[in-house]
């Protein structure tokens, strides 16, 4: 919490913050809304599943992973995921390079701090779902409007702001990851609007029950020589902990999982994972038997996206 608010708000943290922003009580005690923001939360519905699909539907699954935390931990790892797992077209200029990716990354940001702090936290055994298919991605919470209405039977621009969170939405908006007025439905809208390939069959569709709310956006028609980067993936965007096991594999190509979740502090399946992640990516490959081999840098350079 105290890192992000820094790096958020280039503002130095007050400890003063955690009782006016109502994430402790008087006594210093954690409210219900300070432990979704605690380093190890004890909120153990504050979860979320991802998936890449295979196809339009729920088939076969290409790739997928499951976090357990607060929720600045499931937001970062919910947008490693898309990004992983999106493709990034491009279009060649006389003096560049014009990146088209499949999502807008502001809607998509807005479209899972908005399932995040507008969910039911008190649907135990409950989370997240971000599933990824050829054409659209979904998210899905537990929870439907606050007031109990259907939001597919509603304008979204005359949408009123009912916060069944309100603290969860204050803090998301001082940290600068949601609209502070207006409406993030609005937001996502007019962010995926802004992409090339748009068409009005791409409008963002949102839909409720009163136990769910899910918010489909659909992928850019307009995505053209995708994954062709000529052995060149300087557009391709790694996360931070990607390019930490790039380097920790410059240092030893035969390294091991093991050894890397040690240093780099994650579990073992999240290493196989970012691998699994890097060789569909053409980035790196091995060589070898499974026990007794060593890793590959296919492509040298790298876009790293440290956010």
């Amino acid at each position: 919490m105290v890192n992000t608010f820094k790096k958020r708000t280039n503002q130095e943290w007050d400890k003063k913050y955690l009782l006016s922003f109502g994430l402790v009580t008087n006594t210093g005690n954690l409210t219900n809304a300070g432990a979704l923001f605690a380093d190890d939360s004890p909120v153990w519905q504050s979860r979320l599943y991802c998936t890449r699909w295979d196809g339009k539907e729920k088939d076969d699954a290409i790739n997928d992973a499951e976090f357990t935390g607060n929720v600045l931990m499931l937001l970062r790892e919910a947008m490693n995921f898309v990004k992983s797992n999106t493709k990034r077209g491009w279009e060649k200029l006389p003096d560049r390079r014009k990146n088209k990716p499949e999502y807008a990354e502001r809607a998509v940001l807005e479209a899972m701090v908005n399932h995040f702090i507008h969910r039911d936290y008190t649907v135990m055994g409950s989370e997240v779902h971000l599933d990824i298919y050829d054409d659209r991605l979904t998210v899905t919470s537990p929870g439907g409007m606050y007031n109990g209405m259907l939001i597919q039977n509603l304008n979204i621009a005359d949408v009123s702001s009912e916060r069944r969170n309100p603290i969860l939405a204050n803090v998301m908006a001082q940290l600068d990851y949601m609209e502070k007025r207006g409406s993030g439905l609005t937001r996502i809208c007019n962010e995926t609007k802004a992409l090339d390939g748009y068409k009005e069959e791409l409008k963002p569709v949102f839909k409720s029950i009163p136990t769910q709310f899910q918010t489909i956006i659909y992928a850019a028609a307009d995505t053209q020589n995708v994954g062709d980067h000529d052995g060149d993936v300087s557009e391709t965007k790694l996360t931070e902990r990607q390019q930490k096991i790039l380097n920790l594999v410059k240092e030893n190509p035969a390294i091991t999982g093991k050894q890397m979740s040690e240093t780099l502090s994650v579990s073992q399946r999240t290493i196989e994972r970012d691998f699994s992640t890097m060789q569909k990516m053409g980035i790196i490959k091995h060589e070898g038997k499974d026990n007794d081999g060593v890793w590959i840098i296919v492509c040298q350079r790298q876009q790293v996206d440290s956010r």
